[in-house]
């Protein structure tokens, strides 16, 4: 099925920002796009984005015997890492082809290949018959979601009785913060769409039938990964610059949107405006 023209925009974008990420989150061995977690455990960047995992994974009570689906699985960080640590099967789904190759190798590098697998398709509507999975896990990819309680919809079909649902992820303070010049310049800038409130977001999964929902704000143990793109912010401009100097070719518009938005995430996580929140329900 060929992508919508929004779903287009965001393979896209993923593709013409790897170098950034590979930069920036040491993509080829942290395989990771997604905001670290500090705490008293944690010692250094690496460790932060593994701690995020390893919440996320208590967060959702994860066992070994658990069928996971990692909903929108970027280069196969997450999925690798379940099935490092627990044994669990995973698969991985996200809408680009590119990202399911990467995936892959990287899985077979890691020696997790028996245990997990990779699509191309779109997590508010996939073919997997009902009751599925054990797990819907969600990194920093439900944003993402032409409409976020039709992910939810979904994740609810495939999960088997007593499944759960984990979402870390970015949410707006006040719904009308989507529209706050720092926050929209943000997500255009990272080709997001609109982002719920914590309190919307938590209200769909009630409707939908979720119950033993939890939610809380982890803007605190994410605050320095958010310090980290801002710093970054300054030294890509500055590399942008030398490359001018240098007459080297300009950046695409989405590479310069991208690197724009690393200082707008900051301003607004600062001001208020959005918050970085963990939830976690159950399907009866």
């Amino acid at each position: 099925m060929k992508p919508t023209e929004y779903h287009q925009r965001i393979i896209d974008y993923y593709q013409d920002t790897e170098n950034a990420y590979k930069d920036s989150w040491d993509l080829n061995n942290s395989l990771s796009i997604h905001y670290g977690y500090w705490d008293q455990s944690v010692n250094n960047f690496p460790e932060s984005l593994l701690r995020m995992n390893a919440v996320m994974m208590k967060a959702a009570d994860i066992k070994p015997a658990d069928r996971v689906l990692d909903a929108g699985c970027g280069v196969g960080g997450s999925s690798i890492f379940l099935a490092s640590t627990l044994g669990c099967r995973v698969t991985g789904i996200t809408l680009s082809e590119r990202q399911v190759q990467q995936a892959t190798v990287f899985a077979q590098k890691n020696g997790v290949n028996d245990l997990v697998d990779f699509k191309v398709m779109n997590y508010a509507a996939t073919d997997f018959p009902d009751a599925s999975f054990d797990v819907v896990w969600g990194c920093e990819s439900i944003c993402y979601a032409d409409d976020k309680a039709a992910f939810i919809r979904e994740a609810y079909r495939l999960l088997k009785p007593g499944g759960r649902l984990v979402v870390a992820d970015g949410f707006v303070t006040k719904p009308e913060n989507n529209e706050h010049p720092v926050i929209r310049q943000w997500l255009d800038g990272w080709q997001v769409n609109y982002l719920e409130t914590m309190e919307q977001f938590s209200a769909a999964m009630q409707e939908t039938g979720f119950t033993a929902i939890s939610s809380r704000d982890i803007s605190k143990e994410t605050w320095r990964s958010a310090k980290r793109l801002y710093r970054f912010y300054f030294l890509a401009k500055l590399y942008l610059l030398w490359k001018k100097i240098n007459f080297s070719g300009p950046p695409t518009e989405l590479q310069r949107k991208n690197i724009d938005a690393c200082k707008y995430q900051f301003s607004g996580m600062k001001k208020g405006l959005w918050q970085y929140g963990l939830i976690a329900a159950t399907k009866p």
